[in-house]
C-alpha cells in the first residue's frame, strides 16, 4: 500500500505531510501501537481543556470572554453611515495638532460587551498631538453599540476602528505659518 497523502491535525489545524514526516509519522504510529510496554507511550502533547460555567441546573452560564472573531460583528447604532456621521459632528480637532500640522489615522482597539458598552479602549496606533486622546473621548462618548453574536448569542468582542484627521488646506497653510513664526520668536 503506498500512501500519496497524509494529513496530520494540530488543534483545528490540518496540514498535509511530506514524505519524511509521512514516514517518521508512520513509524511512530507503528511503535505506539505494536508496543506493550506501559512505560513507553507515544506523547501526545498537552491535554486541551475546556471549560464550561453552568448554574445548578446545568444551564449555560454566561461568561467574560472576549471574541476575536465572531458570526455577527458589533455594530454602531444605524450602521457606517450613522458612525461617519457620529464623527463628523462631535470630532473636535485639538488646537496642538492643528498648530503642529498633525494629520493621519488614529487606530483604536476596544471591547463591545454583551450590553453595547465600550472598554478596554487602546491606542493601537497614533499620531500625537491630542489628536489620540479625542478619539477616546469620541468613541467613549459614542451611544451604545449593538453586540457581535456568536450562536446566536450576544457576546463581548473586540473591535479595531480607524478615526481620521485631516486639515483644511486652509488649516494646513496656517499650521506652517504658525511654526515658521515659533521657530523665528525663539
Amino acid at each position: 500500500m503506498l500512501i500519496t497523502n497524509l494529513y496530520v491535525t494540530f488543534g483545528n489545524t490540518l496540514v498535509k505531510a511530506n514524505r519524511m514526516k509521512k514516514l517518521t509519522l508512520l513509524l511512530l504510529a507503528f511503535v505506539a501501537l505494536s508496543c506493550n510496554d506501559p512505560d513507553l507511550t507515544l506523547d501526545q502533547g498537552p491535554d486541551i481543556q475546556t471549560t464550561a460555567v453552568v448554574d445548578a441546573d446545568n444551564n449555560a452560564v454566561a461568561s467574560n470572554e472576549i471574541f476575536n472573531v465572531v458570526e455577527e460583528q458589533a455594530t454602531f447604532p444605524g450602521g457606517m453611515g450613522a458612525w461617519v456621521r457620529h464623527l463628523k459632528e462631535n470630532l473636535k480637532y485639538p488646537e496642538q495638532a492643528k498648530r503642529e500640522g498633525i494629520e493621519g489615522a488614529v487606530f483604536l482597539s476596544f471591547v463591545v460587551r454583551k450590553d453595547g458598552d465600550i472598554s478596554d479602549i487602546q491606542v493601537a496606533r497614533g499620531i500625537g498631538g491630542g489628536c489620540d486622546e479625542e478619539a477616546v473621548s469620541l468613541l467613549l462618548d459614542s451611544p451604545n453599540w449593538i453586540p457581535g453574536k456568536q450562536n446566536g448569542e450576544e457576546v463581548n468582542s473586540k473591535m479595531q476602528v480607524r478615526i481620521v484627521f485631516r486639515l483644511s488646506k486652509e488649516e494646513r497653510k496656517n499650521a506652517g505659518e504658525a511654526v515658521l513664526i515659533e521657530e523665528i520668536e525663539e
